[in-house]
């Protein structure tokens, strides 16, 4: 059996509380790793320490990133969370199964959650591999923050002890967020160069689309190299 968490990433959280429940949970189910993206100031105060209760290490330990890219850097598989109807080219899914099979065959994989008052944006959602859905009564599908990262790390918790995992492959050669981002920012600028994104009002639609291809399945190094070798090859 093997037991594999993700990092927990809040993107914009506005609740000082809801990182220290947030953390609270993830001490209570044998997660480790927390980050912030874009907190609003003076975040780390007495709600979000008291809301941690023994959950000390986890809070004093959170990383800290300006935005979701640079985030997202070291992952090679990132989940993207939301009950809102996105109209996006993205694997969705709501059998968790098949989301701690991803986890464990990854080299280091995330979930992220967005701000409480809005979700995660398209924009939030471009370097994801999938959209996680919470199930919940179509009357009242709204959870909060907290909340919503309390179902998945019991979810996770629950699936450690089942033994699906021998037929799991890892999946070694899998690039990190940092390499595919590096690629799609040279595309971008040559596409710009060439005046490919035109309507300019639909010039972010047809970056989403263009991370779709790149997001539906996991690319290897040596797959990246060759897309690396054709865009330049054309450039030229």
């Amino acid at each position: 059996m093997i037991t594999k968490n993700p990092s927990i990433i809040l993107v914009r959280p506005q609740l000082p509380e809801n990182i220290g429940m947030v953390a609270r949970v993830m001490h209570n189910f044998g997660l480790k790793e927390l980050i912030i993206v874009s907190p609003r100031d003076n975040w780390l105060n007495s709600k979000s320490i008291n809301a941690a209760k023994k959950a000390e290490r986890i809070i004093n330990n959170i990383k800290v990133y300006n935005d979701l890219e640079s985030a997202l850097s070291n992952f090679s598989f990132v989940v993207a969370t939301t009950n809102r109807l996105r109209y996006l080219e993205k694997n969705f899914t709501n059998d968790f199964k098949l989301i701690k099979r991803k986890i464990i065959s990854n080299k280091k994989s995330a979930i992220l959650f967005g701000p409480e008052n809005s979700g995660l944006s398209n924009e939030d959602l471009r370097l994801s591999d999938i959209i996680f859905t919470i199930e919940t009564n179509s009357k009242s599908n709204s959870l909060n923050l907290s909340h919503a990262v309390t179902v998945l790390c019991y979810k996770l918790f629950e699936l450690n002890n089942l033994k699906f995992t021998n037929k799991t492959v890892i999946e070694k050669d899998n690039i990190r967020k940092y390499q595919l981002s590096k690629f799609l920012n040279y595309l971008f600028e040559n596409l710009e160069k060439k005046k490919f994104f035109t309507p300019r009002e639909k010039k972010e639609s047809m970056k989403n689309n263009i991370y779709s291809i790149f997001t539906k399945i996991p690319l290897t190094k040596k797959e990246l190299q060759t897309l690396w070798g054709i865009t330049k090859k054309l450039n030229k």
